[in-house]
């Protein structure tokens, strides 16, 4: 926790003046991982270090975040330091073309993530606060020049950033409102229902946004709207009304994984009762394509591999809306079998869907290791409760107060690092170190 600072000078004093070595990078001789997190954030301060070497460093921060290390941003710096980092190397990607910087800026974005979801006291709702405001503007950026890998880096980011930061709170409507904005005018919400007619209306997908994009947007929108509180989900029928409108429209989309994303965004829709106020000849719209995509011989689709998981996808929704059959998964966590995540909602089977394919190999270790997903899902046992977390996490804004104390007393001893655009923040202002980087 107090390693010397390899990349220079400390972070109190005029970084930018001083000379910078070059940092030998060897993460294969760390075997402690905040060592590794050490030598990761000194190379990626070292002003000789290739892209390559950035890269790696980048890599390999967060292949130490998928580990599950523990970080309390009450008593340790590193977080902040990480976070500043973060945000600066997505800033760098948004001005340079070059393909290293494009890699390097996606891992960030993931780097981001896995922070929120390691944070120990709830600071994860600062960094969505902090990020929202860049991540929202690479949205519609990416979005303009069709930069599909980086969107669809940034959608993931996005989501998981909220789902770690806003999850039982009110905050998760203007994550919902940019990812949805990538696809629809941002209007979308108040023009396309109209007062005057109860029927669903089909809105106008850009014509820049592809297949690829679109079943991305819906997933990550669809993992958000699982966050909604009960006063969210009641406040305006208009609002749902045209979102329902929206993706059944998108059910007639050529592409197989768009309408196999938006099923599942339905099925959502109808567990958390945000159809019950659509018009009787539009669910029966709605029920009928779901059946009809259920028993679809081939149709439309050019990905005819999926046919067989879209056929089985639509039976299991056409269940749910015409029978109440629920879905059920489980998900082995232990070698042995003994233990497993086992889910019988949409809105869970969701979570888990989203969840297991953003951590990849790291997602086993945060499910045993992190103490947001044990409150998200119980494992050993199904699971019955549809957001039982979101009675969990509204604690927020009275400890905050406390959190901030603990870590303007802990900043001038931890703070070790060079810092980004070489600079220091004010040590007893420690929320500058959040900014840092980010604006």
């Amino acid at each position: 926790m107090g390693q010397k600072n390899k990349g220079g000078a400390k972070g109190g004093g005029d970084v930018a003046a001083l000379p910078t070595p070059s940092v030998k990078f060897n993460p294969k001789d760390m075997t402690d991982p905040f060592e590794l997190l050490d030598m990761c954030v000194a190379a990626l301060h070292d002003k000789l270090a290739s892209p390559a070497t950035r890269e790696a460093a980048m890599a390999s921060l967060v292949g130490a975040l998928e580990g599950v290390v523990p970080l309390d941003e009450t008593t340790d710096g590193r977080c902040l330091v990480i976070f500043a980092i973060r945000g600066a190397s997505i800033k760098k990607a948004g001005t340079s073309s070059a393909p290293a910087a494009t890699r390097e800026a996606r891992l960030a974005y993931r780097a981001v993530d896995l922070l929120a979801f390691t944070l120990r006291k709830g600071g994860a709702t600062e960094i969505m606060d902090e990020s929202f405001p860049m991540l929202s503007r690479a949205l519609q950026v990416q979005a303009s020049q069709n930069e599909e890998p980086m969107l669809i880096a940034a959608f993931d980011c996005l989501a998981a950033v909220t789902f770690a930061g806003a999850l039982g709170t009110e905050e998760a409507e203007r994550p919902l409102k940019a990812i949805w904005g990538v696809i629809f005018p941002e209007d979308f919400y108040s023009s396309l229902f109209s007062s005057s007619s109860s029927s669903l209306r089909s809105p106008k997908i850009s014509t820049k946004t592809s297949p690829l994009v679109v079943a991305a947007t819906v997933s990550a929108w669809t993992f958000l709207v699982t966050t909604v509180t009960d006063s969210q989900r009641k406040a305006d029928r208009a609002a749902w009304n045209a979102t329902i409108a929206s993706l059944a429209s998108l059910l007639e989309a050529d592409d197989r994984a768009v309408r196999m994303a938006t099923g599942e965004a339905l099925a959502v829709c109808v567990e958390l009762n945000l159809t019950q106020h659509l018009p009787r000849k539009d669910m029966e719209a709605l029920q009928a394509r779901v059946s009809d995509l259920a028993a679809e011989a081939g149709g439309k689709g050019a990905v005819k591999t999926l046919l067989p998981e879209q056929k089985d996808l639509f039976r299991q929704i056409a269940a749910f809306m015409e029978r109440g059959e629920r879905p059920k998964k489980s998900v082995r966590t232990s070698s042995d079998r003994r233990e497993s995540i086992k889910v019988s909602t949409w809105a869970k089977l969701v979570q888990l869907n989203f969840l297991s394919r953003f951590l990849g190999n790291g997602f086993l270790s945060h499910i045993k290791g992190n103490k947001l997903f044990k409150e998200s899902f119980t494992i050993g046992a199904d699971d019955r409760k549809m957001l039982s977390i979101a009675k969990k996490k509204v604690e927020s804004k009275t400890r905050q107060k406390s959190m901030k104390m603990n870590r303007e007393m802990a900043w001038e001893t931890k703070n070790i690092f060079l810092l980004p655009q070489g600079r220091a923040p004010d040590s007893t202002k420690p929320e500058q170190m959040l900014q840092l980087g980010w604006h």
